[in-house]
């Protein structure tokens, strides 16, 4: 069966399988929404004693995997991207399951100032002292799509986001059309709760008084997506793809960084309450 054709179902049954195994006794299993967190997090966990997986059916099945399992084997945990908990200042108590310290994994690789140089070092000839003004740049660039996204969740508005935004950006002022974005994203939505382009940019000034963190606010493959246009449009770095650069982050990403999360530090002491260990150090 090819893995795009695995459900919810199949691997849940393959995980209620395979924690009653022998050879799983008092390993830990780490519950994860996609194959590129599947790839970054293998290399992070202790190889021995962590068996990674992925649950088809993004962060609600990771939590309810997680609920479902825990009853027949407690040594099993979930992280999943934040998305706009963090935001919502909304308390988190899904047993077992953890969140990122930013909105997803991408803005936590791309507020990593080492990885982030590297990135650009690769790409660009830009000097190491410009690198953070790009980045800025960069965030202040997707930013109102993040609020669009933000006030999308908030009121349940039905929007669309599957229009591209690439050819709306502007590296000269860095800045995005963002009337036309929104009108894009209406022409897509199937019956949006509010239509009205003035209602909507008034409720996302409403939303810019509370001052987010742009790292909670901002979703990582919009921001790849900006990067990619940026480095392809101004470096001249045709062959340059999504993939390579998320590829690239999730080589250099290492324990070192991940030791600075508060995920890392979550999962630690969950991992002490539990007697287990998960982490090579």
């Amino acid at each position: 069966m090819r893995k795009q054709d695995i459900t919810y179902q199949d691997k849940l049954n393959e995980l209620n399988l395979d924690i009653r195994h022998p050879n799983s006794r008092g390993k830990v299993f780490v519950i994860l929404e996609g194959e590129s967190d599947v790839k970054l997090y293998r290399k992070l966990f202790h190889e021995d004693n962590c068996k990674v997986e992925r649950i088809p059916g993004a962060k609600i099945k990771v939590e309810e995997c997680v609920q479902t399992l825990i009853p027949t084997y407690s040594l099993i945990i979930g992280i999943r991207d934040a998305d706009f908990t963090h935001l919502n200042q909304n308390p988190y108590n899904k047993v077992n399951v953890f969140l990122t310290d930013f909105h997803d994994m991408e803005m936590m690789l791309v507020s990593t100032d080492k990885l982030f140089s590297s990135l650009l070092f690769d790409h660009t000839n830009l000097t190491k002292d410009q690198h953070s003004v790009i980045r800025n740049n960069l965030l202040s660039v997707i930013e109102p799509i993040g609020y669009l996204k933000w006030l999308n969740e908030l009121e349940e508005l039905g929007l669309n986001f599957e229009p591209g935004f690439n050819d709306l950006l502007s590296f000269a002022s860095w800045s995005i059309n963002f009337d036309s974005y929104i009108s894009r994203v209406l022409g897509k939505s199937l019956n949006p709760k509010i239509t009205d382009r003035t209602v909507i940019l008034q409720k996302i000034e409403v939303l810019k008084s509370k001052t987010p963190d742009i790292y909670q606010l901002c979703n990582g493959h919009d921001f790849f997506k900006a990067l990619l246009q940026y480095i392809n449009l101004q470096h001249n770095a045709t062959k340059v793809n999504s993939e390579n650069i998320a590829s690239a982050c999730r080589m250099v990403y290492n324990e070192t960084y991940y030791q600075t999360t508060e995920l890392y530090q979550n999962t630690k002491q969950w991992a002490d309450d539990n007697n287990c260990v998960i982490y090579q150090s």
